[in-house]
């Protein structure tokens, strides 16, 4: 199995150092991990990030920890980079210069709005439900204009904070699907929402279902910030995406997509 969503102490969120991260995949039998940690740059956002001059740092360290522990465990170097439009000629200089396995992109800010902190005015229950769910679709279809990610995190990451709109969205999510599948870009099963007020994966498992239907690719994430999380609430996920239809797992290779068979000990490789 894999996990392609590991966070390290370089966010200035996470705890504990990359080799625990390691360690915990190893203990779990995971046979790839993929490290990809945030590169934000938001003007109310600070110190919850590396920094771009920190990216060479983070990126070297993966390399060493890829040769130390090459004998146990594939090790992965990627980035989750927060969308923000006015920084985009800087992402794509950051991308070409290092040679990162894959490239994701994830939504946390709706202009000045935090969406995910636990000290937003969203989590406290501020602004209209409708109108940011709006806004929230508007800005991944934005996004969608780019091409310089691989794999979009945590599709529907508005529902966090268990905030529910009085009207469907279904209509968004779908015209936003069909771009994914136009431009093949991976959507990532991420599996921190169970542990949020929300109550479910990343995307739900109704989007899901799309995604299977529509032949969009996925891969598997647990969203670690801690090294006890790596793999967490996989006994859930796993049974799930089965029961949906998928078989096969997305992983990356710089920047290049391969699959693997969802199984317990994915040996085969599509």
């Amino acid at each position: 199995m894999i996990d392609y969503h590991l966070h390290t102490m370089f966010c200035n969120h996470a705890v504990g150092g990359m080799e625990q991260y390691i360690r915990s995949a190893v203990d779990l039998g995971l046979r790839e991990i993929c490290f990809l940690d945030h590169l934000t740059i938001h003007e109310t956002k600070t110190g919850l990030s590396m920094t771009p001059a920190e990216v060479s740092y983070y990126f070297n360290a993966v390399q060493i920890l890829k040769q130390k522990y090459k004998n146990a465990i594939g090790i992965k170097a990627g980035l989750e980079i927060d969308f923000n439009p006015a920084y985009t000629d800087l992402f794509q200089d950051i991308i070409r210069t290092y040679a990162f396995d894959v490239i994701a992109t994830s939504l946390h800010f709706l202009g000045d709005l935090d969406i995910v902190s636990h000290r937003s005015a969203w989590r406290r229950g501020e602004k209209n439900t409708d109108d940011v769910y709006e806004l929230y679709f508007e800005q991944f279809e934005k996004m969608l204009d780019y091409d310089y990610f691989d794999v979009i995190c945590h599709f529907d990451l508005i529902k966090k904070f268990g905030r529910n709109p009085s009207r469907s969205f279904e209509k968004e999510c779908d015209d936003i699907l069909s771009i994914i599948k136009s431009k093949d870009v991976t959507v990532e099963v991420n599996t921190s929402g169970y542990n949020h007020p929300a109550g479910e994966i990343y995307p739900s498992p109704d989007i899901l279902k799309k995604c299977h239907e529509q032949g969009i690719r996925i891969t598997l994430g647990s969203d670690s910030h801690h090294p006890a999380d790596v793999g967490q609430h996989y006994e859930r996920a796993l049974p799930l995406l089965l029961s949906l239809g998928f078989r096969r797992l997305a992983t990356f290779t710089k920047r290049k997509r391969s699959e693997i068979f969802i199984d317990h000990t994915n040996r085969e490789r599509s």
